[in-house]
């Protein structure tokens, strides 16, 4: 318990003096490994020169394949010093800048694909309304859907919390339609191009062949539409489980293993998945920020990391998860 309160103390420390505190990092770093275990890291859409500086902020401790820091937890051995780096989506200029990165430096890397937004090439619902809504201007829409206040910045705010919390947990005819008719405006407003403003592609399943060849490479499932797992009959999720490793299998030549599951709050999880994808994998990872120690293996833990966040924030929430 001393070390725990010793932990604490410091960790207080540091986020009060912020980067002057940091020095003592290392050291804290090391003491909360060896109380607490390994981590896993999740990362969405960042630059090459991002990614390694921020995977280079975190040593001591070692980049592992996510299939190793899993086998460590089921046989009950040490996650010690190391943590594992994933990537959700397959946005392919992402794919392309971090698995460049990894295999120069032969850090292990996961990345978890939606297998439908590479076979259709199409953007996926979430990443319209990321696309659309800076494009919309401040005004009430009447839209088919109903209408639309964006009149100010919190009505704004007020509708995409309302639309993503649909988006995390409902099936997605309550939220797809709605984002449909933005994006249409928008394009008969002279707002957005369906050609020039759409979301960013997807790596191609060639490009996927390609890269899984390389040792430090790994592609895993993220399901096939991406809808919250929660939002999904059990029949159905169960195909997602075992169509999207088959078709990423198929590509790769290797044994799916690892479900990331879509948007990977509790509320789009809900109570029935886990219990779905240990039938097929041999762990789920979910957006819950903590460390790996002592975890149930189908409702893992992530430290998400952004393009935004600076090595002094990523090594403080490496610390304080």
């Amino acid at each position: 318990m001393k070390h725990i309160s010793d932990l604490s103390r410091s960790l207080r420390t540091v986020v009060a003096h912020g980067v002057s505190a940091l020095g003592v990092y290392q050291p804290l770093e090391t003491l909360a490994g060896q109380l607490r275990g390994g981590f896993i890291l999740a990362f969405h859409n960042l630059g090459s020169e991002a990614f390694s500086e921020l995977i280079q902020s975190l040593s001591p401790d070692e980049p592992v394949h996510l299939a190793e820091l899993v086998d460590r937890l089921r046989h009950g051995k040490s996650t010690n010093g190391i943590f594992a780096i994933t990537v959700d989506d397959g946005v392919g200029e992402t794919v392309r800048a971090l698995s460049s990165v990894a295999t120069q430096r032969n850090w292990p890397i996961t990345f978890f694909l939606p297998t439908a937004y590479l076979d259709t090439r199409d953007g996926m619902p979430f990443q319209w309304l990321d696309t659309v809504l800076p494009r919309l201007p401040r005004t009430r829409l009447e839209l088919r859907s109903g209408l639309v206040d964006l009149s100010t910045e919190s009505a704004r705010r007020r509708f995409e919390r309302r639309v993503r919390a649909r988006m995390y947990s409902q099936p997605a005819e309550d939220y797809s339609k709605l984002i449909e008719e933005l994006v249409c405006y928008a394009v008969s407003h002279g707002r957005l191009s369906r050609e020039h403003d759409a979301p960013p592609r997807p790596i191609s399943w060639d490009e996927v062949a390609a890269l899984a060849a390389h040792p430090a490479v790994r592609f895993e499932s993220h399901g096939v539409t991406h809808i919250a797992a929660a939002a999904l009959p059990p029949e159905q999720l169960e195909r997602e489980l075992r169509e999207s490793r088959e078709r990423i299998h198929t590509h790769t030549g290797r044994a799916g293993r690892h479900f990331a599951y879509p948007f990977g709050s509790p509320d789009s999880i809900g109570p029935i998945a886990p219990s779905l994808v240990a039938k097929y994998y041999d762990s789920g990872v979910t957006m819950t920020r903590r460390r790996v120690r002592n975890r149930d293996r189908f409702l893992l833990p992530r430290i998400p990391l952004y393009a935004g966040d600076s090595t002094t924030i990523a090594r403080l929430k490496v610390l304080s998860a």
